[in-house]
């Protein structure tokens, strides 16, 4: 499962550094959750983009009791300014509901195109349309 996390807000990509660093410092997650920078397009006058997101990738709920501890003493210490959005994919059936419980400060959200995918609507061209 990958765990993205955003910030929106006047100070969003100082602070996304502050957590980027926080996580990857984080003894306790080292080997258990590989954290990774999401980075943006680069502006004609850069060599890279600017850090979009911070991605945690999570192989298991165990790996993932720790994470929230993680990211509650980076708040706590930084009192970050900004929105934080969590988006996740690749959740498991109940995986998303514990990410929401782990995180209950935070808006949740399945990344789009997570998850089974809806049934096609019948339209022209389709069986059901041919069979009237």
């Amino acid at each position: 499962m990958d765990i993205r996390f955003e910030l929106i807000g006047p100070d969003s990509r100082q602070e996304l550094r502050s957590l980027y660093t926080w996580l990857c410092d984080d003894r306790s997650l080292r080997g258990r959750i590989l954290i990774e920078p999401v980075r943006g397009p680069a502006r004609p006058d850069e060599m890279g983009g600017d850090l979009e997101a911070v991605l945690a990738v999570v192989s298991t709920l165990a790996a993932l009791a720790q994470l929230p501890f993680s990211y509650a003493a980076w708040r706590d210490g930084r009192r970050p300014r900004s929105q934080v959005i969590i988006q996740v994919m690749g959740a498991a059936p109940g995986e998303l509901e514990a990410v929401r419980e782990a995180f209950p400060d935070v808006s949740v959200r399945p990344i789009a195109g997570d998850g089974p995918e809806p049934e096609p609507e019948p339209g022209p061209g389709t069986e059901q349309e041919a069979g009237r």
